[in-house]
Parts: structure tokens; C-alpha cells; sequence
């Protein structure tokens, strides 16, 4: 490639010497000529087109291993906040910068020997001179290595920027409902787009040094023409030497276009070099990041179980040896402090151990140290065999494929049918798979966001149970279930004749829910101060005055309905003859919002973007610039054409001149880059961003349903950063070689206006060219967006199922890792045919290329009576650069055409998505003021429908103000649903509610929502401080009230070790329990007269069930309570009781009425209370 590249100066040298001495030279000569350059054309686009597939083998290669040893890592890390973040950032956005960066080093050494060799030749041209383009180079090379340096910081901090934006948007997403019940919408989107803001402030300090390395690398190409003649021009007149000729000028020119080109890469080198060092370190520092120790040990049972002697003489064994043994543990989330501690424990075969403990003393930290998850501070946890274990996590893990899948995990058992329907059964999830129309085949989406709460716990309790796993731990997973299910799947599994009760294996249980604890073989009861109080047997604890014996166990479960999820969960089962499943396959979805065509529309809304007079200042900003760099050639042209007539006369003026075009181009490039790279570029990205951001916020839940999170994920990902580096480079770039392109065949086709006949044929080619390869292009790109969207989700869902995938094992951890190395082969095979495919373009344009050559030099050969030999010298020197100027064109636009599919994604995610705030009529004048005033709520007549399934029939409530109503009915029956009408996360069909008089469909929904107080049974929590998390709305006076709601809840003396509320929040400082009652601190600082509770005591026990119970009675006293009920008997004091059946009131009165009348309500609480 690099020989085929030198000879052309060397024919062109031969060209316009033959054209000036044609008459001594015979035809065959000329002949010879158009020979030489078909071969030397011919040779040049096949050499480059074996290089480039090599390089872009390397690349694919370096990619696959970088994604590939990140995913791993990512299996080994500590289970900490953060690392899933920082491993999709990774996967993403610093290896496509390293793979750009490589294409550019893998040339450093092919352009150390062209210019080694274009020296050598130019020398003999220009003597002495020829040593100016080293010394340009050599400067620009040494000023592109400082300016290097400055390049890693700033991307740096702007890729943290990215990191962290990203990553704050993925947890927001996947905790959508309950920042849309909060109210938290307006607040959330600010802090989004804040981060935006702060990470495009962080991109133009990047973007400034990128254009000051730009300019550097361009300075060799744009001056060293300049600055070479000059210099030979004075020289040559001071020595009295020959002027500048034809020959010499184009020769030199020729050489200087091969010279310059390898310059300019070495130029750019150090700063390419300089940003892949830079991702390197940041992936090297995460794959250095601390590892999670297993410090598990597995003691092999070596000799039968000691034996002791009976009074008998016959030898007697004791208890088998205990799967689980810990002798004097201590564990914590710091190596330093102990959050547990001094524990002794054992966990034997076939047991059923239960752990019980207050809020926060540490019930799932001792699940995870079992696992090996913390730190051990001192003793051991000693295994007698495996040390898999099933672990059931308190957020359930769910992969987005069918639930069967979620349950075997991708391998089946020896008994294989009839232990799997065991299974089922065992779960209760027998019925539900009734009602869901691809029955255990169905896709249950991102996070199992097609299934309710209670659905997930059994499918991830049913995985658990199919593994085959000696030991089970589970926290608190029954907490989502109906009391009567709850009961028959406790039964099933742990029961006398339980499933796993028959297999023999161990079940340790962390509930707070004592109604299970006379069903345990061993109770572990831990100490607020994460000690072991005590252990045994129900009946003895109940003597000790222990913990335990403080506990109230009724005759029943005490659990009650937990249908958080009642509206999703409804809307999939309410066309059942509807055999085509709600939630789409992952591909489908993928292809669905991944294949965003870009058309003129897409490139008219971005420049939109822009706006319309900035877009204007940079096309003229590019056609000057196009202007003075076809100048500088034509400069020459007229140069040496003076030379021939009149010497060197006016020598200072062509010097001049030919400088003075040399600057002006550099400084066109300078503002042309400068106003559009940091001061277009980001206003636009800001808009469209924003544009995602409300739209993904504004859509209704069902939307978040239906949609897989990895699409909405790589809006903000995948899109954002095709809008921040390659469409605005695709675009300026584009322009910019299209300019240049049509200004090249124009000086082509003056030096031989025959030629200008072949130019309908060149573009006739060019066009279906472009059409066959900007087709397969634009599929092969938006392939390769669709093959990232998978491996994408695939890293999120590993990340939040790190636990247990690692407790279940090496089977399950090489299951990950197979699947995403299938993921990740189908990404690289599309990445691997874009790069093909463009190897391929730039095969075919330099054949192109070749015939434009040959005939060209044929044209020549045969005009060679006419032809001006420095209209042909300007000509051959532009073809030379025209091959890869086409190839750079159809690139660019390639790329600028696939870019702006993340444009026509963002326009039609911001069209299509189905927004709330459509739904707004105009706003009532009264809500301007303190709006609900009173807490009066009235709901008339309201129905309500998913579907042509009727969720809630003609419901009529009225709710005086301060009243406290508690809303029951067994799943199904509407609970949650009525509760998402009053914040309009579902509309109703039928019916109006008001609060105040004012019907809610006329307050703008995120208004409404601010004015009301909800707390989901999830808890929220916010990126920022203590203080942010608690006050979001900034309402609060002052410190002492945040502290005194802090008091109330028993949070301070918390808040007070970990550094005040000034502090980050780390919401691992706290438990399932106390993160409801952080939430219930925040409500208290909320000014309005409705507190909704969707279940949000679920997770507490029964003292700390009191606690919020307490809170509601002293705290929102005034205030109209709404609560789904969780315990019955926690309701007794309410003013009223709501029972719904069947979507309808059956029951509206005081508790106690209803339980003399004998109902609904009163059979219930026969069921829990006995």
C-alpha cells in the first residue's frame, strides 16, 4: 500500500514532463503512462483494502476482549452501588472511544515509513527544502503531545459526568412508579437535566482542547505547502538559482498530499493515544476495584457423626453435623465495623430457621454474610459440602425471558416435568400461568415489570426450590402475598409433608412476620445491636421474656393483600382469548425501538435543533473555508505560471498571497469547529435530551409495562452519546468533504474538458453506488444498535442479580457468562460487517478512483497539443485526493445517517410516547392557591377499565376531611387501582373523583400529585444528601425540623454516626424497615391534608408497625389517610373500612360495625385473627 502511494508522485512528475515535451516523445510513451496508472490505481485500492480488513479484525478483536473481561470483572466485584453503573458506562462508551482510538494507532508505523520515503523523494525535487515538512511536522507533533496531555483529565471528568448521569437516569426509570406517586417528577427531571447541563459544561472544556488538537493536526496540511514554496522561492532567489517550475511545483505537491496525510495522523496520534489511555485507565481502575472474598469455608464430612455410649451399651449417633456452621462471626458492610456481631449459629439438614430481629438489626446482612457477600470482621462460616445456595434476595431478581426460563435457568433437572410442575404447584403459580396467555412461556420483562410484586417473589421462591440447592435462604419473600396464598405456598414448601421438607433440605427464613415462627425448627432472634439474643424453639423462647415473647402470633397468617402491582398484572390477564402476549419478546421490542429510519424529516428536526440562524453561519463558515483551501492550490497554478513568463518578479506578492490562503483556511477551520462544536453542539444536545428526559417522564405507567427499560435505557445512553460525538462530527464532516469533493472534479474537469463528458456517468455511478451501499449501511448500523441493546440489558440485569447468581453457584455464573458472550458474539458480528462493509466502499471508490485516473492521464495523453500542463498538474494532484475524499463523503454520511437514527429515535419516542400531561384540561383557577385545603374527597360513580376488562364497576365514596380510611378486599378486587386513580396514574373510564370540590382531571396531573402525600410500598430514594432526599421540594424551614422528624421516627441517632443530613445518602446504611420510615419522615415534612399508603408497611415488623401507626395518629392528625391495609388489626382505629370485591364496594363503615354485620370485612379478619 505504502510502495503503490509513491509511485503516483513520480507519475505525475513523468505526466507533465511528457505533456511539455510531447513532441519528443512518441505515443507509446503516453501509452505506457496510462498503463502505469491503471496498474499503480489498481494495486493502491486492493493493498488498501487487505490492510484496512486486517486493522479492522484487530479493532473487532480488541473490542470483544475489552466487553468480555469487563463483564467478567463485573461477576467478581463487590456487590456495591455503583459498579453495575460504572460496567454499562464501560461496556459502552469507553470501549467505542478505545476502538476509534486503535484505528488510529495501528498506522503510526505504515506513516513513519511513507514519510520516511516521500522525504527522500521530495528532496530530490525541492534539495534542501524539503526538510521544512520534518520540521512543521516535528513541531506539530511535539505541540499535538502537550496538548495530548490535556486530553485524559477533561475526558475524564466528562465521562464520570456520563457515568453518573446515565446511571442516576437508570435508577430512576427502574423506579418510576414511585417517583411518579411521589410526586417527585418535576424535581426528578431538574436534577436530570442539571447533570446534563454540568456534563455538557465538562464536554466543551473536552471539545475546546479537541479542536486546539484538530487545528495542530491540520496546521502540517493546510501551511506546510505554504511555507515549502516560500521557503524555495526565496532561496532559490537569493541563490540566484531557477524559479519555481510546473514540474517541481506539482511533483513537490503530489508529494507533500502523500507526506501531509501521514503528518496529520501522527499529529492526531498523541491525542487519540492520549483518550484511549485514558478509557483504559478507567476500565483498568475498575477491573482493580476491590474483589468480593469468599471467605466461605467447606469443612468435607471425613468420618461418620460421633457417637456416645447409651446406658444400654449401644452406641447412639448425635444430631448430624450442621450444613452451616458460624462460630464467633462477626460481619459488616466495612472491614472496620462490625454491624453484626460475635454470632454463633448452626444450620442443620431438613431444618426450617427462622430469623426474627427489630427494624435494622440486621436480618439480610446475615443472609448475605451466609453467602459470603460482607465482610468478615472475625470467626468464620463454615459449610460442611457445597457452598451453593439458593438465595432469594428481598428484591426479587428477574430476567427479562419467559418465566419458565427465570425458574430452570436454562437447565433442566433429571425430573424434568414432573418436579418442575411440582414446583409450580408448590408456588402457587399454577394460576396465575392459567391467566397469562403464553402460559410459563410468556416474556415477563425488564425486571419482571410484567408481573406484580407477589408474582415475582414466587417465581424467584420456584428457582430457588428447582436448583436443587442443599440450603434456601430467603429474605422475607412472602411478604408480597395474599394471606391465603402466602399460607398454601408456606404449606406446600415447609410444611410436615412440604416439598422440601421431603427432600430433606435447610430453609433459612428472615421475616419479620411472627405468624411463621411455630412452624420453625430453630428461631435465630437478633438484637438491635446485632447480637444473637436468643435461639431455640418457639415454645421456649415464649418462657425467656425475650423478644420473641413480645410478639403477638394470631391464629392465621397476618399477612394481607399485597397487589401493588394490580394494575399491570390486570391489564395482561383482561383479554384472555388474546393469545398475543402484552409484553413484547425482548427482539421484537428491540426492533420496534431501535429501528428509528433516518429521512430528510430526522436531518430538518436536528438542524431545527440547532436553530436555523446558527445552522446558516456555519454552512457559510464551511463554504469559506472550502474556498480557501481550493485557493492555495490554484495560487500555485498562477504562480508558476508568472514564474515562466517573467521570472521571479514579485516574488513577495505569490508568497504573500499563498501564506495569507494557508491562514485564512486555518483560522476558517478554527471558528467554523469552534462555533459549531462548542456553541451549536451543545445547545442542541441539550434540547433533545431534554426532549427524552419529559417525554420518558410524562408517560403513563402502562407505558414503562409494555416497554423493555434496556430500550428506554439506550435513549439516554446509546442515543445520547451518538448525539455528542459522532452525529455532530458525522455532520460538520460531512459538509465539509462534500464542498470539497465538488470543488476537486470541478479543477479536474477544467484541466481536460473532455472529461467533463464522463461526469454524468461518475455521478450516475456514485449515486447507485451510494444507494447500494447507504441501504446495507443503514441496516448493517441499526443491526449493530440492535445487538447492543440486548448485551446492554444483559449487564444491568446481571448487576442487579449479582447475589444470587453467585450464590447459586458456578452453574448459574457460567450460565451469565455464556449468555452474554452470545449476546456480545451477535454485537461483534455486526460490528464486524460495518466494518467490512466499509473496507468494501473504499475498495470500489478507489476503483472508481482508478478509472477517473486513467482516464484522465488517457484525455491528456491524447489532448497533449492542448492541455495546460498546470491545469493537468492541479488535477492530477487532486485525484489523488479525491479516492479518499469520496470514500470519506459517502463515510460520513453513512455515519451521519445512521447518527441521525438516534434522532429519528428521540423524535419518535418524544411523538409516540404516550404522555399524562396530554390528558390535562385547563387548569382551575383554584388550584393556583394551597390546594386540598381540607382533604375532602368524593368519588362518584367512578368505573375503570384495562382493556375491555372491568377493573372498578360504579364505585361512590365520600370521605370527610381528617377522616381515616383503610381500603381491603382480597387480590383482585381494586385496591391499588382505586388508589392509582386518585393520583391519576390510571384513568378512570366512567365517573368523576374530586378532592375539595375541584375535579382532579382539571389540576395538571404532576400539580396533583405535589399537592398529595403517597408512599409506595417501594421506597424512593433520590442521588444527593441526606437533607435532598428528605426535603426534595425544599420546603422545609429549617435543620431542627428536618432532626425532629428524624427523632420521630427514630432515624437520628443514625443520621448523626453517618455525618449528618448533609451527607450522601447510602441507602445501604439502612434496612427494608427503616427505609419505609426515612420515607415516612419526608411525609412529615410535606405541608398538605392527604396521605395515600399503598402498602407501605409491608416490610415492617409488628413494633415498628406500631411506630408509623403512631406517627399517623400524632403527626397528620387533620389530615384525610388513605391506607391499603396490610394488617387488619392495625385499622381498628380508623374511622372507616372500604371493602372492595369484584372492582366493587361491598362495605363502607366503621370497623367495628362491619365486624358485627358479619361480612367481607369480618370474614377476613376470622381468617387472620381466628
Amino acid at each position: 500500500m505504502v510502495a503503490f502511494g509513491l509511485i503516483q508522485p513520480l507519475l505525475v512528475q513523468t505526466t507533465i514532463e511528457y505533456i511539455q515535451n510531447h513532441n519528443e516523445e512518441p505515443i507509446s510513451y503516453g501509452q505506457a503512462l496510462v498503463a502505469a496508472f491503471a496498474i499503480t490505481y489498481l494495486g493502491l485500492a486492493i493493498s488498501t483494502r487487505w490492510s484496512g480488513q486486517l486493522t479492522h479484525r484487530l479493532i473487532t478483536r480488541i473490542r470483544g476482549a475489552l466487553i468480555g473481561i469487563i463483564y467478567q470483572s463485573m461477576l467478581t466485584l463487590r456487590a456495591e452501588t455503583g459498579n453495575s453503573q460504572a460496567a454499562v458506562a464501560l461496556m459502552s462508551t469507553e470501549v467505542e472511544r478505545i476502538t476509534v482510538a486503535a484505528q488510529w494507532c495501528v498506522a503510526i508505523i505504515p506513516n513513519l515509513i511513507q514519510l520516511g520515503f516521500a522525504m527522500w523523494i521530495m528532496s530530490e525535487q525541492l534539495g534542501a527544502v524539503s526538510v521544512a515538512p520534518i520540521i512543521i511536522a516535528l513541531l506539530s507533533v511535539s505541540a499535538g503531545m502537550r496538548t495530548g496531555q490535556l486530553i485524559p483529565p477533561r475526558q475524564r471528568r466528562w465521562m464520570q459526568a456520563i457515568q453518573k448521569r446515565v446511571g442516576i437516569t437508570t435508577e430512576i426509570i427502574g423506579s418510576v412508579k414511585g417517583v411518579k406517586m411521589s410526586g417527585l417528577t418535576s424535581t426528578v427531571q431538574d436534577q436530570v437535566q442539571g447533570l446534563r447541563d454540568f456534563e455538557l459544561d465538562e464536554s466543551k472544556k473536552f471539545r475546546r482542547v479537541q479542536i486546539l488538537n484538530v487545528l495542530i493536526g491540520q496546521f502540517p496540511s493546510i501551511m506546510t505547502p505554504s511555507i515549502t514554496f516560500a521557503a524555495f522561492g526565496i532561496i532559490s532567489k537569493l541563490s540566484g538559482g531557477q524559479p519555481l517550475n510546473v514540474v517541481q511545483a506539482f511533483t513537490s505537491l503530489s508529494l507533500l498530499g502523500i507526506l501531509i496525510n501521514p503528518v496529520s495522523e501522527l499529529v492526531m496520534i498523541p491525542n487519540n493515544l492520549g483518550a484511549a489511555i485514558g478509557c483504559l485507565d478507567r476500565i483498568q481502575e475498575y477491573l482493580v476495584k476491590e474483589k468480593r472474598e469468599d471467605y466461605r469455608l467447606v469443612k468435607s464430612k471425613t468420618s461418620p457423626d460421633p457417637a456416645v455410649q447409651g446406658s444400654d451399651g449401644i452406641r447412639e449417633p448425635l444430631q448430624p453435623r450442621p450444613l452451616i456452621k458460624v462460630p464467633d462471626g462477626s460481619f459488616g458492610w466495612h472491614k472496620d465495623q462490625a454491624i453484626l456481631k460475635s454470632l454463633d449459629l448452626e444450620i442443620h439438614p431438613g431444618s426450617l430457621t427462622i430469623l426474627i430481629g427489630p427494624v435494622g438489626s440486621g436480618k439480610s446482612t446475615l443472609l448475605k454474610s451466609l453467602v459470603g457477600e460482607t465482610y468478615r470482621i472475625s470467626g468464620s462460616v463454615e459449610y460442611t459440602s457445597s457452598t451453593d445456595v439458593a438465595y432469594c434476595d428481598q428484591d426479587p431478581w428477574i430476567l427479562n425471558q419467559s418465566i419458565k426460563e427465570n425458574i430452570i435457568g436454562g437447565v433442566a433437572t433429571q425430573e424434568t416435568s414432573d418436579f418442575y410442575d411440582k414446583v409450580i404447584q408448590a408456588c402457587q403459580l399454577d394460576e396465575d400461568l392459567n391467566l397469562l396467555p403464553q402460559g410459563d412461556e410468556s416474556i415477563v420483562g425488564s425486571s419482571g415489570s410484567a408481573l406484580s410484586g407477589g408474582q415475582k417473589h414466587r417465581i424467584a421462591l420456584a428457582r430457588a426450590v428447582y436448583s436443587g440447592k442443599q440450603i434456601i435462604m430467603m429474605d422475607d419473600n412472602l411478604k408480597g402475598l395474599d394471606s391465603k396464598t402466602a399460607s398454601k405456598c408456606f404449606h406446600a414448601l415447609f410444611g410436615t409433608d412440604g416439598l422440601l421438607r421431603g427432600q430433606g433440605r435447610a430453609v433459612v427464613f428472615a421475616t419479620h412476620n411472627a405468624q411463621w415462627l411455630r412452624s420453625a425448627d430453630n428461631i435465630i432472634s437478633l438484637g438491635g445491636d446485632g447480637t444473637l439474643s436468643e435461639t431455640g424453639l418457639y415454645k421456649d423462647l415464649c418462657k425467656t421474656g425475650g423478644y420473641v415473647s413480645t410478639l403477638k402470633i394470631t391464629h392465621k397468617n397476618d399477612h394481607q393483600d399485597n397487589d401493588t402491582a394490580e394494575v399491570e398484572e390486570t391489564q395482561r390477564s383482561a383479554d384472555k382469548k388474546d393469545k398475543a402476549a402484552t409484553i413484547q419478546k425482548p427482539d421484537d421490542l428491540v426492533k420496534a425501538k431501535t429501528r428509528g429510519a433516518a429521512n430528510t424529516s430526522s436531518l430538518l428536526y436536528y438542524i431545527k435543533s440547532m436553530g436555523i440562524t446558527p445552522f446558516g453561519l456555519f454552512f457559510a463558515m464551511a463554504i469559506f473555508q472550502t474556498i480557501c483551501r481550493i485557493m492555495q492550490r490554484l495560487w500555485v497554478k498562477f504562480w508558476v505560471a508568472a514564474n515562466e513568463d517573467g521570472g521571479q518578479e514579485n516574488l513577495g506578492m505569490w508568497v504573500g498571497v499563498y501564506i495569507l490562503w494557508g491562514v485564512l483556511t486555518e483560522l476558517a477551520l478554527a471558528v467554523e469547529c469552534y462555533y459549531f462544536l462548542v456553541v451549536i453542539v451543545p445547545h442542541s444536545a441539550k434540547g433533545l435530551h431534554f426532549s427524552v428526559l419529559k417525554s420518558a417522564l410524562s408517560a403513563p405507567l402502562s407505558f414503562f409495562v409494555k416497554t423493555d427499560t434496556g430500550i428506554i435505557i439506550n435513549r439516554f445512553s446509546q442515543d445520547m452519546n451518538l448525539v455528542d460525538l459522532p452525529l455532530p462530527l458525522a455532520f460538520m464532516l460531512t459538509f465539509d468533504n462534500l464542498t470539497l469533493a465538488i470543488a476537486d472534479i470541478t479543477l479536474t474537469t477544467l484541466a481536460t474538458p473532455t472529461l467533463s463528458l464522463s461526469i454524468p456517468f461518475l455521478i450516475l455511478l456514485l449515486y447507485l453506488l451510494q444507494r447500494i451501499y447507504l441501504q446495507t449501511s443503514r441496516q448493517i448500523r441499526l443491526l449493530d444498535l440492535e445487538t447492543k441493546s440486548p448485551l446492554f440489558s444483559h449487564f444491568i440485569a446481571s448487576a442487579t442479580g449479582l447475589v444470587t447468581i453467585r450464590a447459586l453457584g458456578p452453574r448459574w455464573t457460567s450460565r451469565v457468562q455464556a449468555q452474554n458472550l452470545q449476546r456480545l458474539d451477535l454485537s461483534q458480528r455486526a460490528f464486524y460487517a460495518m466494518g467490512s462493509l466499509q473496507k468494501w466502499l473504499l475498495l470500489v471508490l478507489n476503483l472508481v478512483v482508478a478509472a477517473l485516473a486513467v482516464l484522465l492521464v488517457a484525455s491528456a495523453v491524447i489532448l497533449r497539443d492542448r492541455v495546460d500542463a498546470g491545469l493537468l498538474g492541479v488535477a492530477l494532484v487532486s485525484v489523488m485526493t479525491f479516492g479518499q475524499l469520496l470514500t470519506q463523503l459517502l463515510n460520513y454520511w453513512a455515519q451521519l445517517e445512521t447518527s441521525l437514527g438516534a434522532v429519528a429515535r428521540i423524535r419518535e419516542f418524544e411523538a409516540e410516547t404516550p404522555s399524562e400531561e396530554k390528558e390535562d384540561n385547563d387548569e382551575d383557577p383554584a388550584v393556583k392557591g394551597k390546594w386540598p385545603s381540607k382533604g375532602q374527597i368524593v368519588i362518584g360513580n367512578v368505573s375503570a377499565a384495562y382493556d375491555d376488562h372491568q377493573v372498578l364497576s360504579a364505585v361512590n365514596l365520600s370521605i370527610k376531611p381528617g377522616e381515616k380510611v383503610a381500603i381491603c378486599g382480597r387480590t383482585g378486587s381494586g385496591k391499588s387501582t382505586l388508589l392509582a386513580l386518585l393520583l391519576r396514574l390510571h384513568e378512570l373510564s366512567a365517573g368523576v373523583i374530586e378532592i375539595d370540590g375541584l375535579n382532579i382531571r382539571s389540576v395538571p396531573v404532576t400539580r396533583l400529585r405535589e399537592s398529595l402525600v403517597a408512599l409506595p410500598q417501594d421506597p424512593l430514594f433520590l442521588p444527593g444528601t441526606v437533607r435532598r432526599n428528605l426535603d426534595p421540594f425544599e420546603s422545609c424551614k429549617g435543620d431542627a425540623d428536618i432532626w425532629e422528624a428524624l427523632e420521630k421516627t427514630g432515624l437520628k441517632a443514625l443520621f448523626e454516626d453517618k455525618g449528618g443530613i448533609e451527607a450522601d445518602l447510602n441507602t445501604d446504611w439502612l434496612s427494608a424497615g427503616q427505609k419505609q420510615l426515612f420515607c415516612m419522615a419526608r411525609a412529615i415534612l410535606r405541608d398538605s391534608r392527604v396521605l395515600l399508603l399503598d402498602e407501605a408497611t409491608s416490610s415492617l415488623d409488628q413494633a415498628t408497625e406500631r411506630v408509623v401507626q403512631d406517627l399517623i395518629g400524632s403527626e397528620f392528625q387533620g389530615w384525610t389517610v388513605i391506607v391499603i391495609a396490610h394488617r387488619l388489626r392495625a385499622i381498628l382505629d380508623f374511622d372507616k373500612v372500604v371493602t372492595l370485591q369484584d372492582g366493587k364496594v361491598v362495605e363502607f363503615d366503621s370497623p367495628k360495625k362491619l365486624l358485627e354485620n358479619g361480612g367481607i370485612f369480618a370474614a377476613m379478619w376470622k381468617l387472620q385473627e381466628g
